[in-house]
């Protein structure tokens, strides 16, 4: 499958948010780790980090669905004879 502009630009999307999440992780880790209290305050910044994570990732998915049904051979049923 030969990507497209859009597969590019979803792919990079998922990066960013993947990374966005992943440093919000670790932000709150260390906030733990040094027992600042201020730490919780991350928890609904990160939920909503990752679910922006899982929708960019859907919707790569979905996109890529489009390319594979596109590349499938094509069959005739009876009815279209």
């Amino acid at each position: 499958m030969e990507p497209c502009d859009d597969c590019t630009m979803l792919e990079h999307e998922l990066w960013r948010a993947s990374d966005h999440y992943v440093g919000l992780i670790v932000q709150h880790d260390q906030m733990m780790r040094d027992g600042k209290p201020e730490a919780s305050t991350l928890d609904i910044t990160i939920k909503r980090a990752r679910r922006r994570r899982n929708a960019a990732a859907r919707l790569l998915l979905a996109h890529r669905g489009t390319h594979e049904d596109l590349s499938l051979p094509k069959t005739i049923t009876a009815g279209q004879l």
